[in-house]
């Protein structure tokens, strides 16, 4: 009887001491939602005090290159772009800064953000090929030569009707993505040419790409390998997809996507050896993988694989990736893999050391 009567006793105590755990539960949420909230607006703050920082050296630094006769400060503010242009993107914040910014990303599919802002609506698909056009050339572009790329063919005095429409369209686009002040224009019209207005906080993915590969070349040349390398790897990181990647079949990104492909494939090219000269021949495979997207005849590419996977113990890997490259090669240029690539795959055969 003892027992029986003891029962509810411990059924109330287990009751209570879940009822207990459960009321813990919610005070530990809401204590770390707190300090997640207060973690929250102090990275707010420290990132508005890093931006304000930024913006007062940039100022002092237009002030001395002006003192030093280095720059031109003029009513329409034609500042050197390599003082408004190297500067690191900054996170998301909620205030909204004192210069406009405008982030763009034509490396893969072209993205822009105004104020940290994603901007998804456009007026109108030309007024996004017009933006994409004057980032593209990094310079004023003169009306004509714009009419020419956006309306070929087209009668001059309609093709001029549909520019202004279409700077138009840009200049409220960008104005009203995130509420910007309408007092700001973006798009200016000085002596025949059409420009970014260059007081915007401008940061453009391929300047940047460019600037860590003419950095991390000139380190080399230095004898600054580690910090060339640096600079290569800080390059390749930018590289999200070739050059306006939507707009494969518009002529004038042609020359440009191939150029900077060319530099991104020599980047990958100076990784590969860099890793296999410090025997990371995982990281070497990588890089050489990447090359091969990109362009699946590079026998150099195919080369390092071989070596890479014979020096960690895979020789039929090794075999495998010289058969794909004769495969390759024959169908795409109708060639044989050339003498190097033949002799690597012999010594593999007779399994020697490569």
């Amino acid at each position: 009887m003892g027992r029986i009567e003891t029962k509810p006793e411990l059924s109330n105590q287990y009751e209570n001491a879940v009822q207990l755990l459960k009321f813990i539960q919610v005070d530990y949420r809401r204590a770390r939602k707190q300090l997640q909230d207060v973690s929250l607006r102090f990275s707010e703050r420290e990132a508005i005090a890093s931006k304000q920082l930024h913006t007062a050296l940039d100022a002092l630094d237009l002030i001395s290159a002006s003192r030093n006769n280095e720059v031109s400060v003029s009513p329409g503010k034609v500042f050197p772009k390599q003082v408004l242009r190297q500067k690191s993107a900054v996170p998301p914040l909620a205030a909204r800064p004192s210069v406009p910014t405008l982030e763009v990303y034509c490396l893969g599919s072209f993205q822009i953000r105004v104020n940290w802002e994603k901007v998804e609506y456009w007026r109108s698909a030309k007024a996004k090929s017009l933006l994409k056009y004057l980032i593209g050339q990094g310079r004023p572009v003169s009306k004509d030569i714009l009419m020419e790329a956006l309306w070929p063919g087209c009668e001059p005095s309609l093709a001029n009707n549909n520019l202004k429409a279409t700077v138009r369209a840009l200049r409220q686009t960008l104005s009203l993505a995130t509420d910007t002040d309408d007092n700001f224009t973006w798009v200016l019209f000085q002596d025949g040419n059409y420009m970014i207005n260059l007081e915007a906080d401008l940061w453009v993915d391929i300047e940047q790409f460019e600037y860590h590969w003419h950095a991390g070349r000139q380190l080399e040349k230095e004898g600054k390998l580690a910090d060339a390398i640096k600079e290569h790897e800080a390059a390749e990181a930018l590289y999200k997809g070739d050059y306006l990647a939507d707009d494969l079949y518009e002529e004038w990104t042609s020359m440009r996507r191939e150029a900077l492909k060319d530099i991104y494939l020599a980047i990958l090219g100076k990784l590969a050896d860099y890793s296999m000269r410090e025997a990371d021949y995982e990281g070497c495979i990588v890089c050489c993988q990447k090359i091969l997207t990109k362009d699946s005849c590079r026998e150099d590419a195919y080369r390092r694989l071989m070596c890479c996977h014979s020096r960690l113990g895979q020789r039929n890997r090794a075999i495998v990736w010289y058969r794909l490259c004769e495969r390759t090669i024959k169908s795409e240029l109708d060639i044989s893999p050339d003498s190097q690539t033949v002799a690597l795959y012999q010594k593999l055969l007779n399994d020697e050391y490569i």
